[in-house]
């Protein structure tokens, strides 16, 4: 194991032609598995104790080990440790190319939501008395009905005539500018109302920032770092307009810090980052992953930086936006929505970046929808105004943390006491989801269909990667799920796996 080691230290000082650092050094343990250095049942030093001796972050080692179990090469014991497999495979399934290399374009495709949307559709018709936590939308009685109630009243009762003609701008609407300026400082960002700009939704400034960078990129191949597992509406919406997806690997923080690098130097010309209640996942940054990111990014001067923060208004934290980082703000576009907190049907998304991008937005905008309702804009600024909207945003923070927290423990308590190899990443309390890791030999697809049968539809976890055959995971909206039914959803689920347990994911047919 010492001359391994010396090898994994020498790791930390060559560039590795754009792999990740976990995945080289993930690839030399499986290489020493493979010629038997490492023997079979041999127990590899613990997390810590890995990184210490070879100069590596914790996470790093997390990671590597997390790539090995899934290689099949080892496999960790509760409360002993982390071992060589008795029969390593052959072929460790570790040479991974560049990044680049492994960059997808479907275009026209939006293959995930292909899949979600026919998933969902099948299994209501055979099992419609099922409860459906596959979707990512929040939970209604949550929303601030009152306070949007008054605010159509308000709006509507003040409106003239001309309020109804063709706008002479796109410029945002005063009233929304103001009520949002407030909340953008809290996180942040110091901006100007002419450096918004408003659109009926976050995917629709996707598909007009997708065209603008291939635009800007004329013929060459143009690739997006995309966290992994990460939102599929973003991936199908790249990739509908031609452009590469280049995956960055996450840990409890986010997008680390090896993965946003492997993805810069495989030449991506913009980064797509949720900077919390990052969808599968949770995850948040924290300020100091924040910084380390900004500081990764301010040597790449010519890539563009989207953020994500579709859960602003109901998110327990403040991670900060990249957009405060003067290095970085030129080129940064900051998209807030309200679908999750205020109500999806309100169809609308602030945008928040400087000239020229916003410029460049605006002039794509024109061409396609033209403006966004300026009705609807002073709705949601008399809404973000009300003061019984905050009460409501409030009780949605609280109760949505603790359908997290409910549903996270109780699957973890099933699992744990059922000998069951599942997990769930430990990451805040934001966001709706939950995202599960399944045991070893168990698909997802079936899972999720003896789940159906048991009375929950859930999400399998192949359409939130960047390419099919991700069938270990499952999404469920924990949103949707009162704190007093976890232990039901845990049981369903742990009976489901139970259930296929083994069994193959596919038959020969002539």
């Amino acid at each position: 194991m010492l001359e391994v080691q010396r090898r994994l230290t020498a790791l930390r000082d060559t560039s590795g032609n754009g792999r990740p650092l976990y995945e080289r050094v993930a690839y030399e343990l499986a290489e020493a598995i493979r010629l038997g250095e490492l023997q079979p049942g041999e127990r590899l030093p613990s997390v810590r104790q890995l990184a210490t001796d070879v100069g590596l972050s914790v996470t790093t080692v997390m990671s590597v080990y997390t790539l090995l179990a899934d290689s099949g090469l080892v496999y960790g014991e509760a409360g002993r440790g982390t071992f060589v497999s008795e029969t390593p495979k052959g072929d460790n399934n570790l040479h991974a190319p560049r990044a680049a290399e492994h960059a997808t374009a479907r275009q026209g495709s939006a293959w995930r939501r292909l899949v979600l949307a026919q998933t969902e559709a099948r299994l209501k018709q055979s099992f419609p008395s099922a409860d459906d936590v596959m979707r990512g939308g929040p939970d209604l009685r949550l929303l601030p009905l009152d306070a949007i109630r008054q605010a159509f009243q308000d709006v509507s009762s003040r409106l003239q005539a001309h309020d109804l003609e063709y706008p002479s701008t796109l410029s945002i609407e005063p009233q929304l500018a103001h009520a949002l300026s407030g909340k953008l400082l809290a996180d942040g960002l110091h901006v100007d109302a002419d450096d918004m700009l408003v659109a009926s939704s976050t995917q629709q400034f996707l598909a007009l920032l997708a065209m603008l960078l291939r635009q800007r990129s004329q013929d060459e191949p143009v690739l997006v770092a995309i966290e992994e597992p990460g939102y599929q509406t973003a991936m199908d919406t790249f990739e509908v307009h031609g452009l590469g997806l280049v995956p960055m690997r996450l840990d409890q923080f986010g997008a680390t810090v090896d993965g946003l690098r492997a993805a810069l130097e495989s030449g991506v010309v913009a980064v797509f980052l949720t900077p919390r209640a990052q969808s599968p996942t949770g995850c948040s940054w924290t300020a100091e992953r924040r910084q380390a990111l900004a500081d990764v990014l301010a040597s790449y001067p010519d890539v563009w930086i989207i953020e994500d923060d579709h859960f602003a208004e109901a998110s327990t934290s403040h991670p900060g936006s990249l957009y405060a980082d003067t290095r970085l703000r030129d080129r940064v576009v900051y998209l807030r929505s309200f679908s999750k907190s205020i109500a999806p049907d309100l169809r609308l998304s602030v945008a928040v970046a400087r000239p020229p991008i916003r410029y460049s937005l605006m002039i794509s905008k024109s061409f396609t929808d033209g403006w966004t309702s300026r009705t609807s804009q002073r709705v949601l600024a008399a809404v973000l105004a009300d003061p019984r909207t905050e009460n409501a945003l409030l009780h949605a923070r609280t109760e949505y943390a603790r359908r997290r927290t409910a549903v996270r423990e109780a699957i973890l308590s099933m699992g744990a006491s059922q000998g069951l190899d599942l997990s769930i990443p430990e990451v805040g309390p934001d966001g709706l989801h939950v995202w599960v890791t399944l045991p070893r030999g168990c698909d997802a697809d079936r899972v999720a269909e003896a789940a159906a049968q048991r009375g929950f539809l859930l999400a399998a976890g192949q359409p939130f990667f960047a390419t099919p055959g991700n069938q270990r995971h499952l999404r469920l909206n924990a949103g949707a799920i009162a704190p007093e039914a976890a232990p039901k959803v845990a049981t369903v689920i742990h009976d489901a796996i139970v259930s296929v347990l083994g069994q193959p994911t596919a038959l020969l047919t002539p």
